[in-house]
């Protein structure tokens, strides 16, 4: 390599630099907003980073996702596609796929990588800063065990949050009942680079490939 190639080497370098050094320094805003009840979900989920946004939305028609620059929305786009399904399955005469793992199988596996999470969502917290929060709602699982391990994650949750104004209350429904929840907050993350490193860790640990990755591959 001569030495005229050497400035253009380390352009290039800092030009690849750039957006990690920015991820790590430039906060990533959420704010969160909206409810469940009588089987529907209405709502937003904004992420923000510098002046680009992503928004999801939940409202009377099908959800969709919009990507905005400042306050103006360059595109947005439907998501799911029920309606699609239930067209073709109408057309084609074929069923649907086989539901997918039961809620004792899904709370099986949060039981088993709840430490892991648990460390994660501490870390988090540690790189955040939570201007406010709340989750409220209540459910209740086929068999009154299940919904009581259920509300005992709730809590642990709940004590990692406890320095901060964010709060989960659940409302164990053990007789019956309809699952409703409402929801809203904002949290600021100022090292998002850091925290997407240690989820992406997460995402590979031991607990995580044992008792979550057969779930999503349809193997439970």
């Amino acid at each position: 390599m001569g030495g005229g190639d050497l400035p253009v080497l380390l352009f290039f370098l800092a030009l690849l630099a750039l957006p990690l050094y920015a991820l790590l320094l430039v906060p990533f805003e959420i704010r969160f907003s909206g409810g469940y009840e009588a089987g529907e979900v209405r709502g937003f989920c904004a992420f923000c980073w510098a002046v680009v946004s992503l928004r999801l939305l939940w409202t009377e028609g099908a959800p969709c996702a919009e990507v905005a620059l400042g306050r103006s929305v360059l595109f947005s786009t439907p998501l799911g596609g029920e309606e699609e399904e239930e067209e073709i399955e109408e057309k084609t005469g074929e069923e649907k796929p086989a539901a997918g793992p039961g809620a004792r199988e899904v709370l099986a596996a949060a039981r088993a990588v709840l430490p892991g999470a648990l460390n994660l969502l501490g870390y988090t917290l540690a790189r955040c800063r939570i201007a406010c929060g709340r989750i409220r709602f209540r459910a209740g699982l086929d068999n009154a065990a299940d919904t009581g391990i259920l509300f005992g994650i709730v809590q642990a949750i709940n004590g990692v949050l406890a320095p901060t104004p964010f709060r989960v209350d659940m409302t164990p429904l053990f007789d019956g009942g309809e699952a409703a929840g409402r929801a809203e907050g904002r949290v600021l993350i100022e090292r998002p680079l850091t925290i997407l490193i240690a989820a992406a860790l997460f995402a590979v640990s031991a607990p995580v490939r044992t008792a979550v990755w057969p779930l999503i591959r349809g193997e439970a």
